[in-house]
Parts: C-alpha cells; sequence; structure tokens
C-alpha cells in the first residue's frame, strides 16, 4: 500500500491526480488541494476524474477559489449514480461558493450517501445557501458532522435550522461559529434542540446572542438529552446570561459535559451563579471561562466550587483579572479537590506571591494525585520564581504537562507520557485536548480548539 494522502501543489501533480482517480487508484484515500487554484476548467477536469472513482475517502479543497461554478462540477460527480462516490469527508473552507453553490451542492448531498462530514467554513453561503443545506439534512442518511462557520447566517436560517433539528435523527455536531445569530435565532435553534435527540456537540460562539439567547439556550438544554459539548464563547451573554445558564447547570437539569463561555463580559456576579450550580452538578467535566472578567472575589467563588463538586476535571480562567489574592484563593480549593486535572491560568496578573501560593496547593498531598496539567505562561512572575516554580513542582507533583516559559524543555514531567491515553494529541507547550465520554461513543471533535475557551 502507497500513500495516502495526495498533496497537489502544481499544475503536474493536479493533472497526475486527477488521472490516478479517474484510474480508481486504490492508493488515493485522500487527495488535499489546500491553496492550489481550481478555476471553473480545472474543477470540470476533476469532476470528470471524480466520475470514474469510488474509492476516494476524504477531499480537502480548502482556499481554492471554488466559486458556484465550480460547486456546480463537483456536485454533478458527487450525485453520479453509474459509480457511486465514496467520500466521507468533504471539505470546502475559505472558498466563494456563495449561495448558488450551496445549491448545486445541497441537490447532490441528496445522492452522497456515504458523506458523513461537511465542512463549508467561510463560505459566502447567507441565509439562503445555509437555508438549501439544511433543508436538505431531510434527506441526507449519513451526515454526521457539519460545519457552516463565519457564514453570515442569521435568524431567518435559524428557523429553518430549528425546524431541520426537531426531525433530524443524524447530525451529531453542528457549528455556527462566529455569524450573525441574535438572541431570537438562538430561540428558534433551542426549539428544534430541545427535542432533538442525537446532536452531540454545538458551537455557537462568536454570536451576538446576548443576555436572552443565553436564556432561550437554556430553555433547550433543560428539556435535551443529547447534547455532551456546547461553547458559546464571545456571544455577549454576561452576568445575566451566566445566570441563565446556571439555571440548568444546577442539580444536573441539562447533561453538558463541557461548556465553553469565554470572552463574555463575566464578572464576580456571573462567577457566582455559575460556581453555585456546579455545587450539585455532577456531569459537567470542562469549564471554559478564559477571557473574562474574574478577579479575586471570583476566584473564591470557584474555590468554593472545587470543594464542594466532585467530578469537574478542567477549569480555564486564562486572561481574566486573577491577582495574587485570587491564585491564593484558588490554591485553597487547589488543597482539596477530588477531581480536578487541568487548570489553565495563562495571561493573568499574578505575581510570585500567587505563584508560590498556588505551587503550596498543587502539591498538597492529597491534591498531588490529581492535578495533570497546569498552564501560567504569560503571568507576571520574576524570572527566578518562575524557574523555581518550574524545579517545584518537577519534583513535587504528578503533573505531566506545565505551560512556562521556562519549562518548555521539561513540560512534560515525571515521564508520565506512558500513562497517558494515545489517542490524546499533546503538542510541545500546549494542552490535551479533553475527550467527552458519557458511555456513549467519544463526542467527535471539530471547531472546539476555535470556540472553547
Amino acid at each position: 500500500m502507497g500513500a495516502q494522502i495526495s498533496n497537489v501543489k502544481g499544475v503536474g501533480t493536479f493533472n497526475k491526480t486527477c488521472k490516478d482517480l479517474e484510474l480508481n487508484d486504490t492508493e488515493k484515500s485522500h487527495v488535499d488541494f489546500t491553496d492550489f487554484p481550481l478555476d471553473e476548467t480545472r474543477m470540470k477536469r476533476l469532476s470528470e476524474a471524480l466520475r470514474h472513482n469510488n474509492t476516494l475517502q476524504r477531499l480537502t479543497m480548502v482556499n481554492v477559489e471554488c466559486d458556484a461554478g465550480g460547486a456546480r462540477h463537483l456536485s454533478d460527480a458527487l450525485a453520479n449514480v453509474l459509480l457511486p462516490c465514496n467520500i466521507h469527508t468533504l471539505v470546502l473552507d475559505n472558498n466563494p461558493i456563495g449561495p448558488d453553490g450551496a445549491n448545486y451542492l445541497a441537490q447532490a448531498l441528496k445522492s452522497a450517501k456515504r458523506l458523513v462530514t461537511l465542512k463549508m467554513n467561510n463560505t459566502g453561503l447567507g441565509d439562503q445557501g445555509a437555508i438549501a443545506i439544511f433543508e436538505t439534512l431531510r434527506h441526507c442518511p449519513a451526515l454526521a458532522t457539519l460545519e457552516l462557520a463565519n457564514n453570515g447566517i442569521g435568524d431567518r436560517a435559524a428557523t429553518v435550522i430549528g425546524n431541520v433539528l426537531k426531525d433530524n435523527e443524524t447530525l451529531q455536531g453542528l457549528s455556527l461559529f462566529k455569524n450573525a445569530l441574535l438572541a431570537s435565532g438562538a430561540q428558534k435553534i433551542f426549539m428544534g434542540i430541545a427535542i432533538n435527540t442525537t446532536l452531540q456537540w454545538l458551537g455557537l460562539g462568536g454570536n451576538p446572542l446576548g443576555p436572552d439567547g443565553a436564556m432561550y439556550i437554556a430553555q433547550g438544554l433543560s428539556t435535551n438529552q443529547t447534547l455532551q459539548w456546547l461553547a458559546i464563547g464571545g456571544a455577549e451573554l454576561g452576568d445575566k446570561g451566566a445566570m441563565y445558564i446556571a439555571t440548568v447547570l444546577k442539580d444536573d437539569v441539562c447533561d453538558l459535559q463541557s461548556i465553553g463561555l469565554g470572552g463574555n463580559g463575566i464578572g464576580s456576579a456571573g462567577v457566582f451563579h455559575l460556581s453555585r450550580a456546579m455545587w450539585t452538578n455532577t456531569r459537567l467535566e470542562s469549564l471554559g471561562l478564559g477571557g473574562n472578567y474574574i478577579d479575586a472575589e471570583g476566584c473564591e467563588n470557584l474555590a468554593e466550587m472545587m470543594k464542594m463538586n466532585k467530578h469537574l476535571k478542567k477549569l480555564i480562567v486564562s486572561s481574566n483579572l486573577v491577582d495574587d489574592d485570587g491564585a491564593g484563593a484558588l490554591a485553597k480549593g487547589l488543597g482539596v479537590t477530588e477531581s480536578l486535572e487541568t487548570l489553565l491560568l495563562a495571561g493573568n496578573p499574578l505575581g510570585d506571591l500567587g505563584a508560590r501560593r498556588l505551587v503550596e496547593g498543587i502539591t498538597t498531598q492529597k491534591q498531588a494525585t490529581k492535578l495533570k496539567v497546569f498552564d501560567m505562561h504569560n503571568c507576571e512572575l520574576s524570572e527566578e520564581v518562575e524557574r523555581a516554580v518550574v524545579e517545584k513542582l518537577k519534583g513535587s507533583s504528578q503533573l505531566y504537562l506545565l505551560g512556562s516559559h521556562y519549562g518548555r524543555s521539561d513540560h512534560r514531567l515525571n515521564n508520565l507520557e506512558k500513562d497517558m491515553n494515545p489517542k490524546i494529541n499533546m503538542p510541545v507547550g500546549g494542552t490535551p485536548a479533553s475527550p467527552i465520554k458519557s458511555g456513549r461513543e467519544e463526542v467527535q471533535a471539530s471547531m472546539r480548539g476555535h470556540e472553547v475557551f
């Protein structure tokens, strides 16, 4: 078996790839045209080759200048009935496809029986194009992941999205990140999600939903039993919106296992409600609060939550207002938490004193067996103290990943990599992905890195 991925970088490679596809070359299961211009003539040639192919499984066409005309040719290949297409993943991000191109693709999707993942982020769909794609979901037997980020989708399309979600039984992941959805759009979408039985992850970050949007989200979540991962960062929720979300986190009203609320202007009042709700929550494993206005008072509430909650594994408080007093409050929570494995505090104004307090909390005997990932990049520590913190944690904790300017060469500590889940990606200086599990299959990762913080 030869190479499974063919990267097209020039005209010669393009012509050879088309010929190989035409000959049904089994070695080409994934063809990647990223950044290679595909005008209508080339799209027509590629379409002709694909009509003779039933071995290609993944087609990536990111930033290839594919317009509506190119989408029409591609659709002809996807809809071929003489030799059914076996592509399961189609990536069309960053192309000027527009609503007309979306209409062509929507018709083709009815025949693409094997397609599981479709990514059309930043393709100029607007409401009209999004409506065409979602209406087709009524006829797609296999599509499980759909990404339509940054497409100018507004409340008109939201009505159709909500109605389709009421009946759809295949879609498991949906990204509507950074569109033009307002509170009324959230209301319409979550009217569908309220009774949907298959959707497991949803990205709505970057939409100006506001506090009222959070209220509608909470209402929909109160009756939904399948959504596990929700990203609503940068949605202008504020403290009032956080209060609404807290109502469904309390007492396990919803089944969420991960929620991203970063960049929402949440301060002490919002953190108070969220923290109190988490006292009785036994489902949520990851809480993202990065880029908000959490100060020492908010940290005290989070510390109380860490003492009471027995199930939260990941807490993100990066880029807030956590100073030395806030760090001290979190340290008290770290000393007694029975579940927290990841704490991200990068980009906060805590200094040497706060760092010392955190080290004390992390190295407390009870916590030493729990916390595995700790990030303190870009805080206000002196070089001497930060280096000392690295050495202290290296020898006196069970961390396997430490984020620090001076810990890069030792960012994996105590040789614990062998105990890690091999499926978790661990980039140098980065943080591990946090798979969401609940007895069902693991939720498929997609736009999470862009939406949860």
